[in-house]
């Protein structure tokens, strides 16, 4: 299955080049695909060590492109903020520069929470594995150790029930074990998206904008 996923990736990839080619054209990367209604926060130290609104817009356009309960996403993924105002098609690949592909998984709420007790593993210090989310609410105390940081999950409003099976839409790095998250790779994989993280996100932004993402305290620090 791995072989067949990644072949599917490559010809994912090529198909997701041509077409951007077909769509943009000779007007290049300064093309205004859309807007932003405030500033969209991808500051390095930020979406490695704190919910942002440019975190929360990334996981969800995936989680609803995908169709999934959670979406989570590494900070390390998020490459750039964008200013308020035009948003242009090299801001977009700036954002998400590495063109992964969007994978679905089945997790139990036990690897969920597995999951989110490595990525606040190493808080307060910025990390790349530190994940952005999407139809989720966690709860964390840092002045605990870590691995037992994590105090309450909301999924859809509701509790995490540890033998209730999820589905959780992420990249390929991350679904791959990237960033040591091993819980991922051990899952079953159900669906990859029809795109790269790429461009579902530029196709978000020309069919929703102008845009308003904004911290909603999906990812909450208890003192």
């Amino acid at each position: 299955m791995k072989q067949n996923f990644r072949t599917r990736t490559k010809k994912l990839l090529i198909l997701a080049l041509l077409l951007s080619l077909v769509t943009f054209g000779a007007a290049g990367l300064d093309t205004v695909i859309g807007e932003a209604g405030l500033m969209l926060n991808g500051m390095r130290e930020h979406v490695r060590s704190q919910e942002t609104n440019l975190g929360n817009l990334v996981t969800d356009v995936i989680r609803e492109r995908m169709g999934a309960d959670v979406a989570i996403y590494n900070g390390g993924g998020i490459r750039a903020s964008a200013d308020m105002g035009e948003i242009t098609l090299e801001d977009a690949m700036d954002i998400l520069a590495f063109q992964n592909d969007v994978v679905t998984l089945r997790l139990t709420g036990a690897q969920l929470l597995e999951a989110l007790e490595y990525a606040v593993s190493s808080y307060p210090q910025a990390s790349g594995k530190f994940l952005q989310v999407s139809g989720i609410r966690f709860y964390f105390n840092p002045e605990r150790a870590a691995g037992n940081r994590i105090t309450k999950v909301l999924v859809g409003g509701n509790e995490l029930v540890r033998n209730r099976n999820y589905t959780v839409a992420t990249n390929e790095f991350l679904a791959a074990g990237g960033d040591d998250y091993s819980m991922l790779a051990a899952a079953e994989q159900i669906e990859m998206g029809d795109v790269h993280d790429q461009a579902m996100f530029i196709q978000y932004i020309q069919q929703n904008s102008p845009l308003f993402p904004t911290v909603e305290g999906r990812i909450v620090v208890e003192r």
